[in-house]
């Protein structure tokens, strides 16, 4: 038995020193190939050729315009490895490929990766091999959160026509949302994936607790949208809306005389300037958003009005394990008379304006809500590391401090006493909790406790539940 254990203490031993050893290796290569590379980085570089495996998916004109930053005659190694890169990225953009693997091959047989010192050119052949995404996918499940449950069933076909064209389609049904059909058909325009065209036909019935009515909209969006390397982006679209309003237990006037049929159609534009290195809880850069709708585009619009919403938020770092981030958003719609409750704002809840309920901000009458023609909201978060847990952990820590104002316009009165109506009907809530990030979603689980608030408002303190993509 003793034998035993010293021979198998032996290997173990010999198994660590094997990896150590093989780890070490890996670290002098990855050295010694960035020390190459840093003292070649102006040398001459041509591509002898480019070999790319497993592309029958793909049409040759959508390739030919993928790999085409390698059309170039001349290059240096820096901008060589600059342009495989881009070649990636350019891929990655439309989500076609589950994997890229490149190899490099040198054009004389007997140098393969070995970068030769001389001041004299080199010639390099990238080999690409595409690993595709599969091209039916279906899946069911179920979703829960706040205050909401529903079933879906999705299928998407991936690069239908071999230039990354998806289509999919989506059907939910739920406690909110009774049915919802969703055809979602995109494409890169011209083969370049830096512009996408998106076209959405949808049919969906919603259930509006919060204005006591429930929603059936039929509606037609094609958008157009950029995905450039950079932080900035642009978005334009028209949509075009029947949408039916139907009362279930609303008593307030204002929200029955605006049931029944109304037709929207309108373009938009959004302008984004986006640094931030996770979308749903940065800890570096900076958010910038813009955006402009116009409605009332034909003559068969209900209503004409001009919507305008900008968001900012940024970081700041607190030492090693800690951070602030801060978020402030306004949003005021304009129209000749009164606006039409669906095309308002709507405030409060766990990915909002915590410590208050789902859109329980702002006007009400008879207990429901009327929504808003401006509205100006904002937090501070103070992300910390979880005791007990590592730096790099995906729970957190979560302190925050939110505000917000939702008012109504008030045609008889002047835009300065607007403003100040605005400004003078902030509440605000505090609390803390725990977060999970997720690379799909955020949760958090927090105790919430509202500051100030008005007798309108409905607030609640205690425990608060949210998921999502985007919070306050």
């Amino acid at each position: 038995m003793n034998t035993a254990d010293s021979k198998s203490k032996e290997q173990k031993e010999l198994e660590k020193l094997l990896q150590q050893k093989q780890q070490l290796l890996q670290r002098q290569n990855s050295e010694y190939l960035n020390d190459l590379f840093s003292m070649n980085t102006t040398k001459p570089v041509k591509v002898g050729s480019i070999q790319v495996n497993n592309s029958d998916n793909f049409r040759v004109g959508f390739l030919n315009a993928q790999f085409s930053p390698l059309d170039k005659q001349q290059f240096t190694l820096r901008s060589f490895v600059e342009s495989l890169d881009q070649v990636t990225r350019n891929f990655t953009k439309v989500n076609v490929l589950e994997n890229l693997v490149i190899q490099l091959n040198s054009a004389q047989p007997q140098q393969k990766l070995y970068i030769p010192t001389n001041p004299d050119s080199m010639t390099l052949i990238p080999t690409f091999n595409l690993f595709p995404v599969k091209r039916f996918y279906a899946k069911t499940g179920s979703n829960i959160g706040n205050g909401e449950g529903d079933g879906y069933i999705q299928f998407q076909f991936k690069n239908l026509f071999g230039g990354a064209e998806n289509v999919s389609f989506d059907a939910t049904t739920g406690t909110r949302t009774s049915s919802s059909y969703l055809l979602n058909y995109n494409m890169p325009i011209n083969n370049n994936t830096s512009y996408v065209w998106e076209n959405l036909f949808y049919v969906n019935s919603r259930s509006l607790e919060w204005i006591g009515c429930e929603t059936k909209n039929t509606g037609i969006n094609t958008k157009i949208s950029t995905r450039y390397d950079g932080p900035i982006n642009h978005e334009i679209g028209l949509s075009s809306i029947w949408r039916i309003l139907d009362n279930k237990s609303a008593k307030s006037l204002s929200i029955l005389n605006q049931c029944g049929h109304n037709f929207k159609s309108a373009l938009s534009y959004n302008f984004i300037y986006d640094t931030r290195n996770n979308k749903h809880l940065p800890n570096t850069g900076k958010l910038f958003r813009a955006g402009v709708e116009l409605g009332g585009l034909t003559k068969l619009s209900s209503h004409e009005f001009i919507k305008t919403i900008c968001e900012t938020q940024f970081t700041s770092k607190l030492g090693v394990s800690s951070h602030l981030i801060f978020t402030n958003k306004f949003g005021f719609l304009h129209s000749a008379k009164e606006s039409f409750i669906l095309d308002r704002f709507f405030m409060g809840g766990p990915n909002d304006v915590r410590s208050f309920s789902l859109n329980g901000l702002g006007p009400k009458s008879y207990g429901k809500s009327l929504g808003g023609d401006a509205f100006l909201n904002g937090g501070v978060s103070l992300i910390s590391r979880l005791p007990y847990t590592s730096h790099d952990s995906n729970f957190k820590l979560h302190n925050f401090f939110n505000y917000g104002a939702l008012q109504l316009y008030n045609h008889t009165q002047s835009p300065q006493q607007n403003l100040r109506n605005l400004f003078g009907s902030f509440s605000t809530s505090i609390g803390l909790g725990v977060l999970y990030n997720h690379p799909m979603a955020r949760f958090e689980l927090n105790f919430v406790l509202p500051l100030t608030a008005h007798e309108r408002d409905f607030n609640r303190k205690g425990l608060q539940y949210g998921v999502g993509i985007s919070f306050l």
